[in-house]
């Protein structure tokens, strides 16, 4: 079981501000990792802002943006 935690551990590291994803259910939207939200008493959560659109952002925790049946990582083009 540590070792499926410690994984996880791993994975949150790997997201970098700039990174960028899209939604499973709306791919036509790039997501990108602005910057690191930290609330008292919660996980970890990022904010994105989709490429091209300086009005619109999400936050979301760090496990949300892992989940890939919500969200898929792409390489920027």
């Amino acid at each position: 079981m540590r070792r499926g935690r410690k994984r996880f551990e791993v994975m949150k590291l790997e997201i970098k501000i700039g990174d960028s994803f899209i939604k499973t259910e709306n791919p036509g939207t790039v997501w990108v990792v602005r910057k690191f939200v930290d609330y008292p008493e919660l996980p970890r959560h990022v904010e994105l802002k989709p490429e091209g659109d300086i009005n619109r952002k999400i936050t979301l925790s760090v496990s949300a943006l892992m989940d890939r049946n919500l969200l898929q990582r792409v390489e920027k083009h």
